[in-house]
């Protein structure tokens, strides 16, 4: 049986408990963070954290404590719990702002929860299409992982109706902005180009990664606006995340890319960074 972390315990799966009147569970008013762990250790985690302290003021949330080196222990002791210490997992760490009137973000009753499952990271490629409608660079949500996450899930359950497997949305201003689960970079020629922030993508820690790791190679890595003229120059698309770090798009709006060398340079340099 699985074991979780909240609010300072391990607890087994069943031993969980949720009030029906919780905020997190009702309006989906949470924040959480998807963490790589290799071989017991989690990735990138003071990035990861940054984010999430980054949320927490934007919600006007100050009541929540985050210590690094209590929540990597506790991370590393889930894991092995769950006899994930070998190879790779995945770690879902969330905070609900908890019990507490409507008109009242921080009521001091915010949570912590944390579970564990494996990865089986393996070389794929992903059938992109465009999101019918735009993502809203002016929304107070913009640019923050918080457990209202239904506008994604629907993309990636519509990508799969139509024979996709990931969608790609462009934002009110017409910019591209960010696919449902990823980052997105194109290549062309020996350049990397990505949204800016302004665009309200997510501040993806592996798209963070990326840029700092393409500056380290001097690889040209543009961050700015971007538009569908810019796919169109493109000689390739790969998104980005925390788990499963770069993936090559394979096709995108009747267009076959094969996998272009700068591409397989970026992978390489995440896949040796993962291993640290």
């Amino acid at each position: 049986m699985a074991i979780v972390w909240c609010n300072g315990k391990f607890l087994e799966e069943t031993e969980f408990r949720v009030s029906p009147s919780d905020r997190g569970l009702c309006y989906g008013f949470s924040l959480f963070e998807t963490i790589l762990a290799v071989d017991g250790q989690p990735q990138l985690l003071i990035e990861h954290l940054r984010r999430l302290k980054s949320g927490l003021l934007r919600l006007n949330i100050h009541n929540v404590e985050i210590d690094e080196s209590g929540l990597r222990q506790v991370m590393v002791g889930l894991l092995k719990r769950n006899g994930m210490d070998t190879g790779m997992a995945r770690i879902r760490f969330a905070i609900s702002m908890g019990l507490g009137p409507i008109n009242l973000t921080d009521s001091g009753q915010a949570w912590e929860w944390m579970t564990t499952s494996k990865v089986e990271l393996t070389e794929e490629s992903l059938r992109l299409t465009i999101a019918p409608w735009r993502k809203d660079n002016e929304s107070m949500l913009r640019g923050m992982k918080t457990g209202n996450y239904a506008e994604h899930l629907i993309a990636l359950d519509m990508a799969r109706h139509e024979g996709f497997d990931e969608m790609l949305f462009f934002n009110t201003s017409d910019e591209l902005c960010e696919a449902a689960m990823a980052n997105v970079f194109l290549i062309r020629g020996k350049e990397l180009y990505t949204p800016s922030l302004d665009s309200g993508c997510l501040p993806g820690v592996t798209r963070e990664l990326i840029i700092r790791l393409a500056a380290d190679k001097r690889i040209p890595c543009h961050v700015r606006a971007l538009n569908k003229k810019d796919i169109m120059k493109a000689d390739g698309i790969f998104l980005t995340s925390s788990i499963k770090g770069p993936v090559w798009v394979s096709s995108f709006q009747g267009s076959a890319y094969l996998v272009h060398p700068l591409f397989s340079a970026i992978r390489t340099l995440w896949l040796e960074n993962m291993k640290k």
